[in-house]
C-alpha cells in the first residue's frame, strides 16, 4: 500500500541480529511465494510455502526454481528490489512446481534447470517492461504459461526426461467434511500443483491472512465454477480443480479486490469475470488438446488482461473504480480509497475553487431566471455586497460603483489559457451588448473534455495570454461589465470544449466557507443564489502551528483508565513523500497532510490507547482558519474506531455491503492566543459515540487533545 509499511520493536530487534544478505535471500524466497496471490507478507509466504511441501519432492523442485531465478536475476544485473519483492520469482515457482508435479528428472533437468529459470526471469522483465509501458498492464502469470508450456513440448527431446505416469502424492486420506469443502481446498492447493485438501487449508490460511475480502472473493469464483460445471460447460471431472484453482478463484480475487477497489460493484466484476474465464477456459482447452498442453493459467491472464484494459477506456468516473494507487491487499485498497479519494472526491476531474477571493455573493445560480437557462444552465454570476446587502455605492450609476468592479478574476484550477477575449469596453449600467453577449473572455483547458470560461471581464486587464500555463489561484483579469453584463458580476461556468459560450457542464466547488449565521465549511458546494462566500483564507499562525515538519519530536504524558505513561512522537516523510507521527514505542503512526489551506489526518494504525489514535479523531481535518468560530464536518473510518474482532467481521462483508463512515461534527473557536477545535459523533446506526477536544496555540503548536469513544477515553498533553 502507499503508507509504509509497520514492524514492531521486537521484530525489529531480531531481523538485526539475522546477516543482511540472509534477511534479504529470505525476503526474496517468501516473497516469491506470497505474490502469487498479490501479498507481500512474510507470514503469507511461509504459509504458501509450507503448502507447496506437503508433497516435499515437487516443493523442493520449486524451491529450486525460486533460488535459481533470484541468482540469476541478481548475475544479470536487474534490479535487487524486484528480486527481494518476489516479483522476478513467482512466475519461476510456477513452472518448478508443475516441473516437479509432472515431469520425471534426469541428470538433463539438473542442467536444464538453470536454462528454465534464466528463461522466465529473461521473459518476465521484457513481457512485464513491454505490457507496462505500452498498455500500462501488470504481467501477471503470463511467463509461467509460455516458460511451462516450451518445458512441456520439449520433454519428447531432452535426454532421459519423461511425463510422470503418476503425479507425486501424500496419502493424507479423505477430508474430514463435504466433498464440496474437500473440492474448494483440492482447487486452492492446485494453485501450487499441489492438489490435496491440506495444502489447500495452508493456502486458504494464507489468504485469510492477507486478505478476508480476497477469501470472500475466492468462494465467489469456485461457487460460479461450480455452477459453470453444472449448468453452462462440461469440464473434465478429473481435473476439474486443476482449472478452477488457477482460473476462477484467482480471477475473481484479482478483478474483485487487487486491481479495482472492493464493492458491490467489483463483487458483479469478478463473478462476471470468472464466467468469461470459463467461456475462455473451454475454448482454449478444446485448441490446446489436440497439441497435447494444459491450458495452466491462461483464462486467467487473458480474462484479467483483457477487463483492465477493456475498462480502461472508460471517460467517466465510473463504479468499479480502478485501484490507480499504490497498491495493497483489497482490504487497504478500499481503505485508501476511503480515507484519501472518495473522502476529498469532486464530481469533477479536477477541483474546482471559487474564482474570487473574500466574501462575494451569488447573484444568479443554476436555472437563473434571467440568462442561465437550456444549454447555459449551469452557469453562475457572482458580485460582491456589504454587510446590508449593498453591492454598489453612490446609487450604482456608473460600473465603478460597483463593489465587485476591477477585482481580480482568479484561475479556479491549474490548466492553460485557450482562448481570450479582450477590447470590449464595459456597457453603462443598465445596458447590454447583445451582438458581444460574453464580452470580454477567458477560457481555461484543466482536463481533457473540462473547460472554465469566466465571462463579462474588463478590457485592458487581462493578466494571461492564450498558451500560458496557470496555477490555481492565478490572477487571469479584473471584473467589468461588457457584454450582456447590466451591471458589472463575474459570470462562472463549466464546459466541454473551449467554443466561447459552449453548452455548460454541471459544476460545485471545493473548500467553500458559507457565511450563514456564522461560518461553515463546505468540503463540496453548489453556490446558491444569495448565499455569502468565500474560499479559506490561511493563517500563518494556525499554519504553523500545524506544520509538524519533519524531524520534530513531541514529548507528550497520555492519559487513560489504565494510568499515564509518556510517549513520543516524531514526524517523518517517507520516499514518496507521505508525512506522518510515529510512535515507536506504541508502534503507532499517523498519516497527515498540510495541505495549504487545510491540515488533514488521513489515517492511523496502532492501539486505541495511543496518543496518534487520540489526534486521529480529534484533528481529522482542520481548515487553517483562525476566524472567531467556524464549522465543519468530516467522516471517521469505523475500522480504526472499531474492536479488532468486528474489524475482521468487517473486512469480510466490505466487499458485500460496505461500511458507512463515522460522520463528525467539528467547531472551531479562537480562545486568545488559542484554536481550540471541539468534535461530537452520535455514533448512531450501532456506532459509538465520539467526543474530542483540541487546543492549538496559534505559531507555536498542538498544546493538548482528548478523545472518548464509547466509554474509553485518551488524555494526551504536550510536555516538550
Amino acid at each position: 500500500m502507499a503508507d509504509a509499511v509497520r514492524t514492531s520493536a521486537p521484530a525489529l530487534a531480531v531481523t538485526a541480529r539475522i546477516p543482511e544478505p540472509v534477511r534479504h535471500g529470505v525476503d526474496a524466497l517468501l516473497a516469491s511465494y506470497s505474490q502469487v496471490l498479490f501479498s507481500r507478507s512474510r507470514l503469507v509466504g511461509g504459509l504458501v510455502m509450507a503448502a507447496t511441501f506437503v508433497v516435499p519432492a515437487v516443493g523442493l523442485v520449486g524451491l529450486l526454481g525460486v533460488a535459481l531465478a533470484a541468482a540469476l536475476s541478481l548475475l544479470l544485473g536487474f534490479d535487487r528490489e524486484s528480486v527481494r519483492s518476489g516479483v522476478l520469482g513467482y512466475n519461476a515457482l510456477l513452472v518448478f512446481l508443475l516441473v516437479g508435479a509432472f515431469l520425471e528428472h534426469s541428470p538433463a533437468f539438473w542442467v536444464l534447470a538453470a536454462v528454465m529459470a534464466g528463461a522466465v526471469v529473461l521473459i518476465h522483465v521484457a513481457l512485464s517492461t513491454a505490457m507496462s509501458f505500452h498498455l500500462r498492464l501488470p504481467v501477471l502469470s503470463l511467463p509461467f504459461v509460455f516458460v511451462a508450456w516450451i518445458a512441456l513440448a520439449s520433454v519428447p527431446y531432452v535426454r532421459g526426461m519423461s511425463y510422470r505416469t503418476r503425479v507425486p502424492a501424500l496419502d493424507l486420506g479423505g477430508f474430514p467434511g463435504p466433498a464440496i469443502v474437500d473440492t474448494f481446498l483440492r482447487s486452492l492447493g492446485a494453485i501450487f500443483f499441489q492438489p490435496h485438501w491440506l495444502a489447500g487449508l495452508l493456502v486458504l490460511a494464507a489468504m485469510l491472512v492477507f486478505s478476508r475480502i480476497a477469501t470472500l472473493h475466492a468462494i465467489l469464483g469456485f461457487a460460479v465454477a461450480m455452477f459453470a460445471d453444472s449448468y453452462l460447460f462440461s469440464f473434465p471431472p478429473d481435473v476439474l480443480y486443476m482449472y478452477v484453482g488457477f482460473n476462477f478463484i484467482m480471477t475473481a480475487v484479482a478483478l474483485g479486490g487487487i486491481y479495482y477497489v472492493p464493492g458491490p460493484s467489483s463483487l458483479a466484476l469478478a463473478a462476471f469475470g470468472a464466467l468469461i474465464c470459463g467461456l475462455i477456459s473451454v475454448g482454449v482447452l478444446r485448441m490446446l488438446q489436440p497439441v497435447g498442453l494444459p491450458i495452466l493459467a491462461l483464462p486467467f491472464n487473458l480474462t484479467v488482461l483483457g477487463m483492465l484494459y477493456a475498462l480502461a477506456q472508460r471517460h467517466t468516473d465510473a463504479a468499479p473504480r480502478p485501484v490507480d494507487f499504490l497498491a495493497g491487499s483489497p482490504e487497504d485498497n478500499l481503505n485508501h480509497y476511503r480515507t484519501r479519494v472518495a473522502r476529498f472526491r469532486s464530481a469533477l476531474a479536477v477541483p474546482m475553487a471559487l474564482p474570487f477571493r473574500g466574501t462575494w455573493v451569488c447573484t444568479q445560480g443554476n436555472d437563473g431566471e434571467h440568462t442561465h437557462q437550456g444549454p447555459w444552465r449551469h452557469g453562475l454570476d457572482f458580485e460582491v455586497a456589504d454587510r446590508s446587502g449593498e453591492r454598489s455605492r453612490n446609487g450604482g450609476e456608473r460600473p465603478e460603483d460597483w463593489l465587485c468592479h476591477g477585482l481580480p478574476a482568479l484561475a479556479s484550477a491549474a490548466g492553460t489559457v485557450v482562448r481570450v477575449v479582450d477590447g470590449i469596453i464595459d456597457n453603462p449600467v443598465g445596458e447590454v451588448d447583445t451582438e458581444h453577449n460574453w464580452g470580454n473572455v477567458v477560457v481555461v483547458q484543466h482536463a481533457a473534455g473540462l473547460y472554465s470560461l469566466i465571462a463579462h471581464l474588463q478590457a485592458g486587464s487581462f493578466a494571461v495570454k492564450e498558451g500560458e500555463v496557470v496555477t490555481a489561484g492565478q490572477t487571469l483579469a479584473k471584473v467589468g461589465s461588457s457584454g450582456r453584463a447590466p451591471v458589472p458580476h463575474l459570470h462562472f461556468q463549466l464546459q466541454a470544449t473551449p467554443d466561447v459560450g459552449a453548452a455548460t457542464l454541471p459544476l460545485e466547488f471545493s473548500g467553500v466557507l458559507l457565511d450563514v449565521d456564522g461560518l461553515r465549511l463546505a468540503t463540496r458546494h453548489l453556490p446558491q443564489e444569495g448565499e455569502r462566500l468565500r474560499s479559506i483564507a490561511r493563517k500563518d499562525g494556525l499554519s504553523k502551528a500545524l506544520a509538524l515538519p519533519p524531524g520534530e519530536r513531541l514529548q507528550v504524558r497520555v492519559t487513560t483508565e489504565s494510568g499515564t505513561r509518556e510517549e513520543e512522537l516524531i514526524s517523518d516523510i517517507d520516499a514518496l513523500g507521505s508525512r506522518s507521527l510515529v510512535s515507536p514505542e506504541r508502534d503507532a503512526r499517523l498519516w497527515f497532510e498540510n495541505r495549504g489551506d487545510t491540515f488533514v489526518v488521513y489515517d492511523h494504525s496502532g492501539p486505541r490507547d495511543g496518543a496518534l489514535f487520540a489526534l486521529y479523531a480529534a484533528l481529522a481535518r482542520v481548515p487553517l482558519e483562525d476566524v472567531a468560530e467556524l464549522r465543519w464536518s468530516d467522516r471517521l473510518n469505523p475500522r480504526r474506531l472499531g474492536t479488532q474482532p468486528m474489524a475482521w467481521l468487517r473486512d469480510a462483508l466490505a466487499a458485500v455491503v460496505p461500511p458507512a463512515d463515522q460522520g463528525i461534527a467539528y467547531v472551531g473557536r479562537r480562545r486568545g492566543e488559542h484554536v481550540v477545535v471541539e468534535g461530537s459523533s452520535p455514533g448512531t446506526g450501532g456506532q459509538r459515540g465520539v467526543e474530542t477536544e483540541a487546543t492549538i496555540r496559534l505559531g507555536e503548536g498542538l498544546q493538548r487533545w482528548s478523545c472518548r469513544v464509547g466509554e474509553r477515553a485518551v488524555s494526551v498533553e504536550v510536555v516538550a
